[in-house]
């Protein structure tokens, strides 16, 4: 049995699974239909194209950096001026996953698709147009199953990320940790950690898209293991940051070094308040 890995990272991602009318939601992982999607471009298939080569593919993903949560507020006109409805956007910022497809085949058309993403027919995107990887979207096959694949990969989280993560590991131990959701067909309905995702795609025609049911199992969170020299104090040198970071540049406790900034106290203007009153 072949697992085919790939890395899924780009300044925003939105994965959606059950938008409807003006609210475009997001899943906190990448979906199945968004994979098989990304994947369909890059072989250079039509929308009206079936998808039966991709029939027998059992997907998993891991969160090796959850990112944050952003909501857009997204107006649009027509070519005729007139405006749209107007729609809330959800998106994932600074997020990296490891996505996973299990071929019972063997990996004859996980190296085409490996290939193909090296190589892609059209732009790839991470969910939605508006979401380009980072750069090209890195593929690999590896033996074994699903979940075996994903729990002994090594961490895909940037850099910056790991080296934070590491540093502040006894106090908060949890950020070492990344979630694994996998596809279970026989996973049982009444399990608090197995939920139903309309997430397999039949069709991508945009004459009649359809999806299926599919039966999603959270297994829990591993440690995967770092890409980076764990630092040995917070003023280590840390090898291939072009700037060092010291615990004292952001606070310890924020999620994104973003949150520290926006939340920061902003002293008034007193010119500003003069012109205000005049």
């Amino acid at each position: 049995m072949n697992v085919l890995l790939i890395r899924l990272k780009g300044p925003m991602q939105s994965w959606g699974s059950r938008s409807r009318f003006n609210l475009r939601s997001t899943e906190p992982y990448p979906t199945k239909s968004g994979v098989i999607g990304m994947i369909a471009a890059a072989l250079g298939m039509a929308r009206t194209e079936p998808l039966d080569r991709f029939k027998g593919l059992r997907f998993g993903v891991r969160v090796d950096q959850p990112g944050l949560l952003l909501d857009d507020f997204h107006t649009a006109h027509n070519d005729a001026g007139e405006s749209m409805p107007l729609s809330h956007r959800h998106y994932l910022s600074d997020a990296v996953f490891l996505a996973a497809l299990e071929d019972p085949d063997g990996d004859l058309r996980l190296r085409e698709y490996a290939d193909a993403l090296a190589a892609p027919h059209f732009p790839l995107f991470l969910g939605r147009r508006s979401c380009p990887p980072d750069g090209p979207v890195a593929a690999w096959i590896v033996d074994g199953g699903l979940e075996d694949a994903l729990r002994s990969a090594p961490w895909q989280a940037t850099e910056f990320h790991q080296r934070r993560c590491l540093r502040n590991a006894r106090r908060f131990p949890n950020r070492l940790e990344a979630e694994i959701f996998v596809e279970s067909p026989d996973a049982a309905t009444n399990d608090p950690d197995t939920f139903i995702l309309n997430d397999s795609p039949q069709s991508f025609d945009p004459r009649g898209r359809l999806w299926t049911e599919r039966t999603v199992v959270r297994l829990g969170a591993v440690r995967p293991r770092p890409t980076v020299e764990v630092p040995t104090s917070p003023d280590a040198p840390s090898p291939g940051n072009r700037r060092q970071y010291r615990d004292t540049d952001f606070p310890a406790d924020t999620h994104d070094p973003m949150t520290a900034i926006l939340s920061a106290p902003v002293e008034a203007d007193a010119t500003s308040d003069k012109e205000a009153e005049a």
